[in-house]
């Protein structure tokens, strides 16, 4: 099987990374539909968004002076029925050669945890309340 295109994401391509972030996991956080659209175009103007799939089924925001001055992946996700497929995968290949060594992970999120962690990412410390006060953010780096 071919591994899925990830190309960078341009405005064109909000309505479709806007539909990607409108799944129960994001509304949680508080993400509304605008919220979302809001974030994705500050996401394009400040960072380096890649999308995967045609048409975009995956994205992903990374800072390559974020976490520490080092890569970080301020957000990845794949729209709700295209889990699975390897666009989560595909974009973490793209990304880890470009330096990507930090990310967040929601600390009940246990299928979140094992992804990165299939990427050689290790627990370096948890945020209690740092995105929403009823949550804990957990650090993920990999040496």
């Amino acid at each position: 099987m071919l591994s899925p295109v990830v190309r960078p994401a341009t405005l064109k391509d909000l309505p479709w990374m806007v539909a990607v972030l409108d799944q129960p996991y994001f509304r949680a956080y508080g993400l509304t539909l605008e919220g979302a659209r809001r974030l994705l175009e500050r996401a394009l103007r400040e960072g380096e968004v890649y999308g995967a799939g045609e048409p975009l089924k995956a994205l992903a925001w990374y800072c390559p002076k974020g976490g520490f001055g080092q890569g970080y992946l301020r957000l990845l996700a794949v729209a709700e029925g295209a889990q699975g497929q390897g666009l989560g995968t595909a974009l973490m290949g793209f990304l880890l050669p470009r330096g990507l060594r930090f990310v967040l992970a929601e600390k009940e999120n246990t299928k979140a945890l094992a992804f990165y962690g299939r990427f050689g990412f290790q627990v370096a410390g948890e945020l209690p309340g740092f995105v929403r006060p009823e949550r804990t953010e957990v650090i993920l780096w990999r040496p």
